[in-house]
């Protein structure tokens, strides 16, 4: 008697591998923030892309409720690790990221903590000491720090500056100013290098110090650099290697709420120098003195109270 068998192909196909979906990061900026953010935003793209294969997307802000919206839409698309750029964002976080625990929410200014939103933060202090050793070996025994006149202070990178320069001139002297105007007293008093510690100077700022014959030791790169540059240092960050490290986190599943904290010893904040100094065998000799001390804790920058 014959036997039918009747197979159905149905269940014996191969499935059909599927590419998992990229790691999506959204960066939100408010708009406050310098627009000097856009080149690094590009620079944050690349390397993601580069290293985890992401895919970068932004917005820009201005109102606490476009703030509110934009946090809310990246949340219910389940975004991965959302990057909120300025001020202004602790309490739409606060009222957003508990409802989105899957997504990693990361901000710079506030102190706002919770499960899955963390704080950025540069520490500026170690890089500042290396630029007051730059002043002391280049400009001598008298230096100038240049606050910003109102607002916040920057107390850490200005009691940095102060402790590397009197590393090397105990009892050398500090001219204190703030402003534009402040820096064209200070050749009056001796002073070749200044610290300006009101974040990067504007073309104004470069301009009234090149007149003056100071030269600055900044924090951040200039927006415009001219062919006469007075900035002999600069402070800065590396913020794509920091957002970097911070993406890593939530790749390998370890991301939590914590404040991620950059320092001289992560190798994300440095000094960067003039190419008119570079080689400086004084100089060289005594920068890597200092950076040891640093990164062996030997040096704790306080704030003075400048």
């Amino acid at each position: 008697m014959p036997v039918v068998v009747l197979v159905s192909w149905a269940g014996c196909r191969a499935e059909v591998p599927t590419e998992p979906l990229p790691l999506r990061l959204h960066v939100i900026v408010a708009g406050d923030t310098d627009q000097e953010w856009d080149q690094g935003e590009a620079a944050i793209e690349h390397l993601l892309k580069e290293t985890f294969g992401a895919v970068t997307s932004s917005t820009r802000v201005h109102t606490a409720q476009e703030k509110l919206l934009a946090l809310e839409a990246a949340g219910r698309h389940e975004l991965e690790v959302v990057l909120c750029v300025g001020s202004g964002f602790e309490r739409p976080l606060q009222a957003v990221a508990p409802r989105f625990p899957r997504t990693a929410f990361v901000f710079d200014q506030g102190d706002f903590i919770g499960p899955n939103v963390a704080r950025i933060e540069f520490l500026y202090g170690g890089a500042a000491y290396l630029g007051g050793v730059v002043a002391a070996v280049v400009g001598g025994s008298t230096v100038g720090i240049v606050g910003p006149g109102s607002g916040p202070g920057t107390g850490d990178v200005e009691a940095g500056f102060e402790q590397g320069f009197r590393c090397r001139y105990p009892w050398g002297r500090v001219e204190l100013t703030s402003g534009a105007g402040g820096i064209e007293t200070l050749p009056d008093a001796g002073v070749k290098i200044a610290l300006w510690s009101a974040g990067s100077p504007n073309p104004g700022v470069l301009a009234v110090a090149e007149a003056s014959g100071v030269r600055l030791v900044t924090v951040g790169q200039p927006r415009q650099v001219s062919s006469n540059n007075p900035v002999i240092a600069a402070i800065i960050a590396d913020v794509p290697e920091a957002v970097r490290r911070i993406v890593a986190d939530v790749v390998d599943d370890t991301f939590t709420g914590k404040v991620y904290a950059f320092d001289l010893g992560s190798g994300v904040v440095d000094l960067r120098l003039h190419p008119s100094i570079a080689g400086n065998e004084e100089l060289d000799d005594a920068l890597d003195q200092a950076r040891d001390a640093v990164n062996a804790g030997m040096v704790e920058v306080e704030a003075l109270g400048l």
